[in-house]
C-alpha cells in the first residue's frame, strides 16, 4: 500500500483528527490494506501528508497488544531509517489513542508510486537505470541498518520530488547479516514478488534483493514473471521451483547478468546489496567485449535446445566470466568487485 496521491484517490473531505496535539484534516483516501488505510491530509497551515490509520477495533481483544506493539516496531523502524537515509518515507509524527483504539502515522507524500510508473511495456533503459541505482541504494541501505523489508513492490516505492523512497515497513524486522536468513513465524509479503526460501519461513536481506530482480525484470520485460499463473498453489510451485527463471534477449548483457544473479533461486548465491553497488549494469554504460557478445549470442540459441545435447548451462558461465572481465577492464584498478 504505496503513499503517493492519485487523482483517482477518492474525495472525501470534512473528518478531522488530532495526532500530539495537531489538528489534521482528511481530504481523500490514498489506498487501503490489510493493515490499514492511507490518507492524503492537510494541518492547520493548509501543508499536506499522508496519514497511516490503523483501525485497531476490527481485531479481537486478544490480538490487540501485538497489533499495537507492531504498529509502533514500525513507525520507530521508518524514524530510524528516514533520519539515516533519503530513500525512506519521512516519518513526522505517530501516535496509539487507547480510547479511540486507533493508530495514526504521520509521513511525507508522495506524488505517486513506481506501480503507476510502469505501464504495462518495457521501461527505457535510462528510466530503468535511474530508478535501479535508486532501489540499490535503498537495499544497500537497509544491509547498513540491519533491516530486512520483506515487502517490497512497486506500490511500495513512493516517488518524492522524482525520488524513489520506501515506505510500508509492517514487515520489517532487525537482522545481524546480510548472508543469513532469519527464521519467521509465518510467510508473509505479496505473493509475485517473495523470494524461494520465504515460503520455508526463511527471510532474509537476499530476500529483499530478489524482490528487488523481480521489480527489475518487470521494468525489463513489462510484467513479473509469474503473473500469469492465476492458481495460488501453482504460482507458489513455480516461485519455489529450483529451475532459475527463464530470461528472454536483452540488448544490455549487463542488465542480464544482473537479473541472473539477483533472481537466483538459492538465496545463498544471490549478491548481496553491497556486491550489487559494484555490479557493472548498476556503475557504466553498456560496453561488451565481442567475446562476450559473441558466447551471449551462442548461449541463447543454445537455451532453446531440448535434452542432454544443450551446451547452454556451459555457455553462460562463459558469459558470466567474460563479463566480469569487461567489468575489471572498464572500471579504474582501485577498484575491487566481490560477486560470488
Amino acid at each position: 500500500m504505496g503513499l503517493g496521491f492519485s487523482r483517482r484517490s477518492t474525495e472525501q473531505k470534512g473528518p478531522v483528527f488530532v495526532v500530539r496535539n495537531r489538528l489534521y484534516r482528511v481530504l481523500a483516501t490514498i489506498g487501503q490494506g490489510g493493515e490499514a488505510t492511507v490518507y492524503r491530509c492537510e494541518d492547520q497551515s493548509a501543508t499536506e501528508y499522508a496519514v497511516k490509520v490503523f483501525y485497531f477495533s476490527s481485531y479481537v481483544r486478544s490480538q490487540l497488544p501485538r497489533r499495537v506493539k507492531n504498529f509502533r516496531k514500525e513507525a520507530k523502524i521508518l524514524k530510524y531509517l528516514s533520519e539515516r537515509s533519503p530513500h525512506f518515507v519521512r516519518l513526522y509524527d505517530y501516535e496509539y489513542k487507547p480510547l479511540e483504539n486507533v493508530g495514526y502515522m504521520i509521513m511525507e507524500l508522495g506524488e505517486g508510486n513506481l506501480r503507476q510508473v510502469l505501464l504495462g511495456a518495457p521501461m527505457s533503459d535510462q528510466y530503468r537505470r535511474i530508478y535501479w541505482k535508486q532501489i540499490v541504494t535503498i537495499l544497500k541501505d537497509l544491509e547498513e541498518a540491519h533491516v530486512v523489508h520483506a515487502d517490497i513492490k512497486p506500490e511500495n516505492l513512493i516517488l518524492v520530488n522524482n525520488v524513489l523512497k520506501l515506505a510500508d515497513l509492517g514487515l520489517a524486522f532487525a537482522s545481524p547479516s546480510a548472508q543469513r536468513t532469519v527464521v519467521r513465524p509465518k510467510v508473509g509479503g505479496t505473493l509475485d514478488y517473495m523470494a524461494p526460501e520465504v515460503f520455508f519461513l526463511q527471510t532474509g536481506s537476499k530476500s529483499d534483493v530478489w524482490s528487488a530482480g523481480i521489480i527489475l525484470y518487470e521494468m525489463s520485460y513489462g510484467r513479473p514473471p509469474f503473473i500469469d499463473i492465476v492458481d495460488r498453489q501453482a504460482k507458489i510451485a513455480a516461485i519455489t521451483s529450483p529451475s532459475p527463471i527463464f530470461l528472454g534477449p536483452l540488448a544490455d548483457l549487463y542488465l542480464f547478468d544482473c537479473l541472473k544473479r539477483c533472481l537466483n533461486p538459492d538465496f545463498r548465491h544471490r549478491p548481496t546489496p553491497r556486491q550489487l553497488i559494484s555490479h557493472p549494469y548498476k556503475k557504466l554504460r553498456a560496453n561488451f567485449s565481442l567475446m562476450t557478445c559473441f558466447f551471449f549470442s551462442f548461449a541463447c540459441r543454445e537455451e532453446k535446445k531440448q535434452g542432454e545435447k544443450s551446451f547452454a548451462p556451459f555457455l553462460f558461465i562463459l558469459v558470466r566470466k567474460s563479463i566480469e572481465y569487461d567489468f575489471l577492464f572498464f572500471i579504474k584498478k582501485k577498484e575491487k568487485t566481490n560477486f560470488d
